[in-house]
């Protein structure tokens, strides 16, 4: 009896089998017909069926049907292709040599419309969508481990800019972690090898605090796009924040050297100047003299560059009033009634309003650049503008211009 019914079983499937395989006959009927809808129920009953769902011929089945839709306007805006994706994928996985040629032609087509998918998506700033596309056309281009399409050069190009768009769109979402292998296999593809990946990479490295590898993709960067600005600056940056104060010099002006008008850099290299000639901590060095020389010299400069810039102004008119208020504490230390204790008095006295005067033209320039904006300053500015008032308000106090003393007292009242 057992016997029987395992016959009988038996019989029940293999009926089912044949009835499926007609249930494709259906499909691909349907479809020469142009009978899309009819093609596409039919096709999806087969592959629900345990026994056709990874039959290869229902599985090309599904692919020529779902593809063909996708040129259907009725159809395009669902996207079709990517179910036919999916059947595309198995069919793969069963039978891999399962009409190859034809395949590989599908499977391509797939990665070009993924593609073009992905890359409206990142333009829409749907970036997470647009990672998402791009991983299916990076695991096209990586079947059987990159050697199914490896003649297909055009096919690399793709490939690299997909995974140029993951790595980006994973940076800019803010995922590090994730954006780094992502970028270092871009930059390392001479496809996608630009400089605004260098400067996505070193600023993932800088988010995660790993200076050793921030600093040794600089120097590549730097080797690859000698010429980039921006990459300059951040090299300028990782010794300004390193505090290794000689090679920064020297990196500063090797860039001064290359690109004599830009002012940044020779606002860079005066405020370098001037913090080693004045450290935060321990006495001055025995050149500080001479490196506030090159400080100011190096002011001059940016100021002849952009005279109209008030944070270059406000800055070099700070180094003049510093410098004054250290005679002023000299002065102050002058405790005797002696000649001689007066003589010196008054020479310090004069030497420290001989600097006041130097200062002054600079924060005057200051005030009168930010001055005309005020009241839309933005926070930095705005502290700029508060400093160069309070300035303003102590030199014409030491210079006996009391008129104007008070008109800074005016201002800066009224800013609270």
């Amino acid at each position: 009896m057992k016997k029987i019914i395992l016959t009988i079983a038996t019989i029940g499937i293999s009926l089912t089998g044949i009835a499926q395989d007609k249930v494709v006959v259906s499909a691909l009927t349907s479809l020469k017909e142009r009978n899309y809808d009819d093609a596409k129920e039919n096709i999806d009953k087969a592959i629900a069926n345990p026994e056709t769902s990874e039959k290869p011929k229902a599985l090309f089945a599904k692919v020529q049907i779902y593809f063909q839709m996708q040129d259907i306007e009725k159809y395009k805006a669902s996207n079709p292709y990517r179910e036919g994706t999916k059947a595309l994928l198995k069919l793969v996985e069963v039978k891999p040599d399962y009409e190859k040629a034809t395949i590989d032609q599908y499977l391509l087509r797939s990665a070009y419309m993924y593609y073009n998918d992905g890359v409206k998506a990142y333009n829409d700033k749907k970036l997470a969508e647009s990672s998402d596309d791009m991983k299916a056309v990076e695991k096209i281009h990586g079947m059987d481990a990159g050697k199914r399409f490896e003649k297909l050069k055009g096919f690399d190009t793709v490939a690299a800019g997909a995974n140029q768009i993951m790595a980006t769109s994973a940076y800019y979402l803010g995922n590090y972690e994730e954006s780094i292998p992502l970028l270092v296999s871009t930059k390392n593809n001479p496809i996608t090898r630009t400089p605004s990946i260098y400067e996505c990479l070193i600023d993932a490295y800088n988010h995660q605090k790993n200076s050793a590898e921030a600093l040794a993709t600089i120097q590549e960067a730097r080797k690859t796009f000698p010429e980039d600005a921006t990459i300059r600056n951040y090299e300028l940056n990782y010794y300004i924040k390193s505090g290794k104060q000689d090679e920064m010099v020297k990196k500063l002006e090797e860039a001064a050297a290359k690109d004599p008008n830009n002012a940044d850099i020779q606002f860079n290299i005066a405020t370098v100047y001037l913090g080693m000639a004045n450290p935060k901590e321990g006495k001055k060095p025995a050149n500080a003299a001479e490196l506030t020389g090159k400080s100011e010299a190096a002011y001059k400069q940016a100021l002849r560059i952009d005279p109209n810039n008030a944070s270059y102004n406000y800055n070099f008119g700070a180094l003049y009033y510093n410098n004054a208020i250290d005679f002023n504490v000299q002065m102050n230390e002058v405790t005797g009634t002696s000649d001689a204790d007066t003589k010196k008095y008054d020479g310090l006295k004069a030497s420290r309003d001989a600097t006041f005067g130097q200062a002054l033209p600079y924060f005057e320039k200051a005030n009168e650049v930010l001055s005309k904006d005020e009241g839309n300053l933005k926070n930095e500015d705005k502290a700029t503008y508060k400093s160069t008032l309070m300035a303003l308000k102590e030199i014409y106090a030491r210079l006996n211009k009391m008129d104007k003393s008070q008109e800074m007292g005016k201002k800066l009242d009224a800013m609270k």
